[in-house]
This record gives structure tokens, C-alpha cells and sequence, in this order.
């Protein structure tokens, strides 16, 4: 028998970029001179990237996930969903993938024959 726990991890400060795409703290720390306009998008960014990172985690823990953080990051896990489970919920919740990671482990459980 197999158990199995899904990790959602949630980037505070950033997220996955396309490749085309400038990060805003990127364009601040490779500016010379910063502009006022830089500091402004990367404000911008932040709060809402903070608002969907808070959007995701009441919905994980409204389904009886834990939660737990690090400097950078929110860690969500629960086990009651499959990880392609938890991707049809998010983004039937209108989040895009570049806006989380999903991680499964897999354990084994010995038991009787």
C-alpha cells in the first residue's frame, strides 16, 4: 500500500517568469538610476502577488491542509487530493500555473500478508 502527501509551494517575492518577462526586484537591482516608476511596479507586484498567495492558501486550508513558512515561501500540504487533483482545483479557481509549484511524495506502508 502506498500513502502519499502533496507540498504546495508558494513563492512570496516571486514567481515562475516568462521569458520575456523582467521581474520587478530585478529591474530595480539592474536600473541605474532607479526610477520612482520601478519602485511603483515592484509595489504593485507585491501586494498582488500577496493577495493570491493568501487567495491560495484559504483555499488549501479551507480543504484541512497545513501550512507552515519559510523566509521565502508558504508551504501547504495536505493528502487528501492527488496532484493533478490539486491543479484542476486551482486553476478551476482562476490561478495560473506559474503561480505555484506542486510536489508529490510517495510512501510506502508495510503491512501484513
Amino acid at each position: 500500500m502506498v500513502d502519499y502527501q502533496v507540498t504546495v509551494i508558494l513563492k512570496l517575492f516571486e514567481r515562475t517568469w516568462l521569458p520575456d518577462e523582467v521581474p520587478p526586484l530585478e529591474r530595480i537591482r539592474t536600473a541605474t538610476p532607479v526610477q520612482p516608476e520601478d519602485i511603483y511596479n515592484l509595489r504593485n507586484f507585491l501586494a498582488e502577488r500577496l493577495a493570491r498567495v493568501a487567495a491560495i492558501t484559504q483555499l488549501l486550508l479551507n480543504r484541512g491542509w497545513r501550512s507552515r513558512g519559510t523566509k521565502e515561501a508558504v508551504i501547504l500540504e495536505g493528502n487528501d487530493l492527488e496532484a493533478h487533483e490539486v491543479k484542476e482545483l486551482l486553476l478551476a479557481n482562476g490561478f495560473k500555473p506559474c503561480e505555484f509549484e506542486i510536489k508529490l511524495d510517495y510512501r510506502r506502508k508495510w503491512g501484513y500478508m
